[in-house]
């Protein structure tokens, strides 16, 4: 009684201190911690001084190796290779195409980047564009003004004929002035506006804004895109030179942040907000608003602007907003933004916390600015040059400024870009003027852990919303130039990449600033530590590192925040939780009784079906590596071991008959031999380790399918690299659909038939007609999409098999749609499909048995533990 009294004892202890101790799960393979991580302060005051974190990559190609997640990785193959795909020379050029320009800066530079593609769809000549001078801001810049002309033509000359002027001889009466019309694709251009050439010379462009769609176009297209907006469109000589100087001026205070500060007097005419403005304030911009013909929505509510994340934060808020990221009140900060509405009267917040605000004008002379002065565009693309070298860019609102500096942050290498959610933002700072919430800790870890994953990342770029229909769907789209990967990604290039921003060596200047610098590869992380760590001087490491811990859970000691100064040690009680909780972890994990009362989703079971399902996979992996030309043939075997199912007995499936000799000998079946013997061959290796009895054919069969599917997608990912087995396998690894094969993983424990299915269920698909396929796929409850994504499963040809499914009505779109998808980057759309179809075929009239393949684990004696 006594003993059980006192294991009752234990695990109560252990339980509560696993309550109280905050526990880090490490999944089994991530080999990379992640550098970009928001700054989490020691020690919080208002005052915000408090220990911060900085990071910055290096100018070039950061190439990071990583077997961790897709936030964890920065992959930049910059693409600065000429397309080639549809030759432009001035004999073939069906005219010209003249562009006029509208917006501010970047919607301009956006809008000239499109333009180079279009010329490239039509055949055109373009001619070097021109600049809006009639909007609000009222330039009068020219294209050359602004971007360096001379480099601008010759670095698109393999891609499009670029003349600076119209020929005099091209006579008026041949052009055509054309609204193209917004977020069009190929087919657009390709047969509406090249029909044009048929009666004009010359088409002008009378708009340039978002005149292409953002995905579905050809990949020489969309690194066309990339190749204009990131290396044939430099800027001027003088703006170049004017914005390095800027930049090593902010880089002689150390490391610093950009604070795109959109509170100006046109974006909040624009956005009708008004918040902490006085009532003239808000009736001059109302009025500003009504006079402006461009702007077509004149009453708004600024209350519901605002509660929607529709406004720029204030320079108050901007300030609560940094002072919770724990960036101490030292830090240097530039502010990119024009004249700020108000002025010191709306800036003293924000002012009197930071002091260390830089602008333009007070880092340069009034001499040193004057050739830029009353030119807005030449004094936005030195912002837009600050910003983009900084260490941290931080956009008050998502404006064309924003974006295009995100994009090409982002294009660079993983430059932290942190992007408040000004919805959520909005809640916490009427809270706090309301008196309900004050600032300090609690409020700082809300808002870095709300921020954890809006900083910049690498990632896929967001389709349309959900439910959105036409214009509305294209313009819910996450914009190409926002986030440029992965179509600039791995696509070769040149890897002396020539960026718009002219500064000297990081290295050097790292060095300058009194960091030690250790470079062995193009890839360098910037980081200041927090002020708990005492360190003479910062050694850099370039070199990637690579970590793939094996224990699958780590219990870490936190030191608890605490408003006392210099109390930065672990109390008596920490440890002792810390202690209590790797006890009662280990009982947990390793009681036999625990063990026995577990349910089938026991977390000791998935573990074990999780281990097992990676050691099928390898060797799976590896006989497939070893006879590549047996690929197709495994996913036919895969196909017509599944598809024998009959809806009307709920019999077949993916079951394993298909190993009986009587089966695999009939004449749909022919040729899947030699599959069969891999997978058996697989079987006998993958049994000799098993600890939870031998695997099932029904198992197997699709996982050798599952496997044979990868090796294709991957082999795809490596032709988009050029070749490159590293580059490729990086690439399928970051933007994959790996993470899509969940469900399918789950259906892991079918049982094998003791005899071979009836005769007469599965087609002969090679003699098959199209019809009789789609009545095979319809039997079963599939439908005309499942079927075209399944083209590679219907026999050794895929490119034939889908010349036939093209020859109906019904599959063709679908065909179409699956061979523009595999030409794109990522071919998400294909993947993706194909990964749902065979989840359903694989899953058809199974019971799976969710304990299948567990063992009991070792039991703890809890008479033999010492007390």
């Amino acid at each position: 009684m006594m003993r059980k009294m006192l294991s009752c004892a234990i695990c109560t202890i252990a339980m509560m201190a696993l309550l109280s101790v905050h526990l880090h799960v490490v999944p089994p393979y991530s080999k990379l911690p992640d550098p970009h991580r928001l700054p989490h302060p020691s020690v919080m005051h208002l005052s915000c001084f408090h220990s911060f974190r900085l990071d910055s990559a290096l100018i070039g190609i950061p190439i990071v190796r990583s077997c961790g997640s897709l936030h964890q990785i920065a992959i930049i193959c910059p693409v600065l290779n000429p397309v080639r795909t549809i030759p432009v020379t001035p004999s073939e050029s069906k005219g010209y195409l003249l562009a006029h320009t509208n917006g501010g800066l970047n919607q301009m530079r956006a809008g000239i980047c499109d333009m180079v593609a279009i010329a490239h769809i039509i055949n055109a000549t373009l001619v070097v564009p021109k600049l809006d001078k009639k909007s609000y801001w009222q330039d009068s810049s020219n294209f050359s003004d602004v971007f360096d002309e001379d480099h601008f033509i010759n670095a698109l000359a393999n891609d499009v004929k670029v003349i600076k002027k119209l020929p005099i001889e091209i006579g008026s009466s041949m052009k055509a002035v054309k609204y193209f019309k917004s977020w069009s694709g190929m087919d657009y251009y390709q047969e509406e506006i090249a029909s044009m050439w048929a009666d004009y010379k010359v088409i002008r462009a009378a708009k340039t804004d978002s005149r292409l769609a953002n995905n579905n176009l050809p990949p020489d297209i969309q690194k066309l895109r990339c190749r204009a907006c990131y290396e044939a469109l430099r800027f001027a000589p003088q703006i170049e030179a004017m914005g390095k100087l800027l930049v090593d001026r902010m880089r002689s205070n150390g490391p610093y942040i950009s604070l795109h500060l959109r509170y100006e007097k046109d974006m909040l005419a624009f956005s009708g907000c008004t918040h902490d403005l006085s009532p003239a304030e808000a009736n001059e911009l109302k009025m500003i608003r009504d006079t402006n013909d461009n702007w077509k929505v004149k009453d708004i509510d600024p209350m519901e602007q605002r509660s929607k994340g529709f406004c720029p934060l204030t320079p108050k808020e901007a300030a609560i907003f940094l002072c919770a990221l724990g960036y101490p009140s030292n830090t240097p900060i530039y502010i990119a933004a024009g004249e700020i509405y108000g002025g010191d009267s709306h800036m003293g917040d924000l002012q009197s916390r930071y002091p260390m605000l830089m602008r333009k004008e007070k880092l340069a002379s009034s001499e040193e600015l004057e050739p830029f002065t009353n030119h807005l565009s030449q004094l936005a693309a030195l912002d837009y040059i600050v910003s983009v070298e900084s260490d941290v860019f931080i956009p008050t609102y998502s404006g064309n400024m924003a974006r295009a500096v995100e994009g090409h942050r982002r294009f660079l290498g993983h430059r932290r870009t942190i992007s408040p959610d000004r919805k959520a933002l909005v809640r916490l700072f009427d809270k706090i003027e309301q008196g309900k919430l004050k600032e300090g800790k609690y409020l700082s870890d809300h808002v870095i852990e709300s921020h954890r994953k809006r900083q910049g990342s690498p990632r896929k770029r967001k389709g349309p919303i959900s439910g959105t229909k036409g214009t509305d769907r294209f313009r819910s789209e996450e914009a190409f130039y926002v986030n440029p990967l992965p179509d600039c990604l791995c696509q070769g290039g040149s890897r002396n990449l020539n960026t718009s921003i002219i500064i000297k060596s990081e290295l050097e200047a790292r060095k300058h600033r009194g960091y030690t610098v250790e470079a062995t590869m193009g890839v360098s992380l910037l980081s200041t530590f927090p002020s708990l760590v005492s360190v003479p001087s910062l050694t850099i490491s370039t070199t990637p590192t690579i970590r793939c811990p094996s224990n699958a859970v780590v219990i870490r000691c936190n030191k608890m925040d605490t408003d006392v100064p210099g109390e930065n040690v672990l109390r008596r009680r920490e440890v002792l939780k810390c202690f209590g909780a790797t006890v009662g972890m280990e009982l947990l994990a390793s009681s036999g009784s625990f063990v026995e009362m577990a349910s089938a989703a026991d977390l000791i079971q998935r573990r074990q079906r999780s281990e097992y399902q990676s050691s099928i996979r390898q060797t799976l992996s590896a006989a497939i590596k070893g006879k590549p030309e047996l690929i197709p043939y495994i996913l036919t075997l895969t196909l017509n071991d599944a598809i024998s199912y009959d809806k009307a007995t709920k019999s077949g499936g993916p079951n394993g008959s298909i190993r009986f000799s009587s089966e695999i000998s009939r004449p749909e079946n022919n040729g899947l031999s030699a599959a069969l013997n891999l997978v058996e061959e697989a079987k006998k290796e993958i049994d000799s380790y098993s600890k939870g009895g031998p695997i099932s054919f029904a198992d197997l069969i699709p996982f050798a399918g599952q496997s044979a599917v990868k090796a294709t997608f991957l082999a795809s990912a490596i032709r988009k690299c050029g070749g490159n087995i590293e580059k490729g396998s990086i690439l399928y690894s970051a933007y994959g659909s790996s993470g899509q094969w969940g469900l399918f993983d789950r259906q892991f424990g079918r049982t094998d038939s003791q005899e071979p299915d009836p005769e007469g269920r599965v087609p002969q698909w090679e003699k098959a007609t199209v019809q009789e396929m789609k009545d095979k796929f319809s039997s079963i409850g599939l439908g005309p999409r499942q079927l075209a994504v399944m083209s590679a499963f219907l026999g050794p040809d895929q490119a034939a098999t889908e010349s036939l499914l093209a020859t109906d009505p019904d599959v063709t779109p679908w065909v179409q749609k699956y061979q523009r998808s595999r030409e794109t980057v990522s071919q998400t759309d294909y993947e993706v499909d194909l990964i749902t179809t065979l989840t359903k075929l694989c899953s058809l009239g199974q019971q799976i048995n969710y304990e299948a393949y567990t063992y009991p684990v070792r039991k703890i004696e809890l008479s033999k533990l010492k007390l």
